[in-house]
């Protein structure tokens, strides 16, 4: 079973071939990092695995080392690979949704920005635990066993990572996610207070797509961008589709995913208009309820 968070065959293949490399080339990893203009870290954490190079990357190691073009076009492609990763979510999701949140919080944990894009549903570290144990409950069924309570128990503790000031937590809805009823009015009344809350957090930009704004871009689907990767060494970003979950580690593809989150933020209301457009959301569950 490969986890979120753990190196998979191709990245560890291409660490083991790029360790050889260096090796027969009778590089030390120091000398190595002066040529490529990395830090040394970079190099052994990628001859570990612990670190996905991109095809440039692995590019600019094979001509360092005088590799062959058979070694540098395997390379390659084994790179182009491993940077995008499709996993089934009976695979992904054996050991159970509690350790798949665990892995998020680690991502979260090691990023200096979060970016959450959710098109209809409150995003995870915004959910309140009614919220949580709904949205487990409508998931996926993969033909496990486990406890919804253990799942919404990890949701809640990756909310702790809000409280590190010095991370910033980029968070757009659109308005399907204050809209829809998947709990009780009551309960999404609470679930809306949360969200103004929240907003108050002086490291947490969050906005809201309404119904009626101008369309910029295509939702497209929900997704997370973890960290930067001008900045963040493992910066990633994870996407779901119906029978897998997505994991894309080329930079190129993690710019294009910012840049399209900046283009939907964009149509976004925040700040003041957002609480206004809240409470007002608030007071059409309450009156639901009555």
């Amino acid at each position: 079973m490969t986890h979120l968070n753990e190196p998979d065959e191709d990245r560890l293949r291409a660490a083991g071939m790029l360790q050889e490399l260096r090796a027969e080339a009778g590089l030390s990893t120091t000398q190595l990092a002066r040529l490529l203009g990395w830090s040394q870290s970079k190099v052994s954490k990628t001859e570990l695995g612990r670190t996905t190079p991109s095809p440039d990357d692995v590019d600019a190691w094979a001509r360092a080392t005088r590799a062959s073009a058979t070694v540098c076009e395997e390379l390659r492609i084994l790179a182009e690979r491993a940077a995008t990763r499709l996993t089934a979510w009976r695979r992904e999701l054996a050991p159970g949704r509690r350790r798949m949140q665990q892995d998020i919080q680690r991502f979260e944990a090691a990023a200096s920005v979060v970016r959450v894009f959710s098109p209809d549903v409150v995003v995870g570290l915004a959910q309140t635990p009614v919220y949580a144990a709904a949205m487990f409950g409508l998931g996926r069924d993969v033909g496990l066993a486990e406890d919804v309570q253990d799942a919404v128990a990890a949701r809640l503790a990756r909310q702790s990572i809000l409280d590190d000031e010095r991370k910033k937590f980029i968070l757009v809805m659109g308005e399907a996610a204050v809209r829809r009823r998947l709990i009780s009015p009551e309960q999404m009344s609470t679930q809306i207070r949360q969200l103004r809350q929240l907003a108050t957090r002086p490291n947490v930009d969050l906005a809201v797509i309404p119904f009626d704004a101008e369309e910029r871009a295509h939702h497209y689907h929900g997704f997370a961008v973890f960290g930067d990767p001008d900045t963040d060494e493992g910066a990633l970003v994870l996407a779901e589709t119906v029978t897998r979950g997505l994991t894309i580690r080329n930079p190129d593809e993690i710019h294009q995913y910012i840049d399209h989150f900046n283009v939907l933020r964009a149509g976004a209301i925040r700040d003041g208009e957002l609480d206004l457009f809240l409470q007002e959301a608030a007071a059409a569950w309450a009156n639901a309820n009555a």
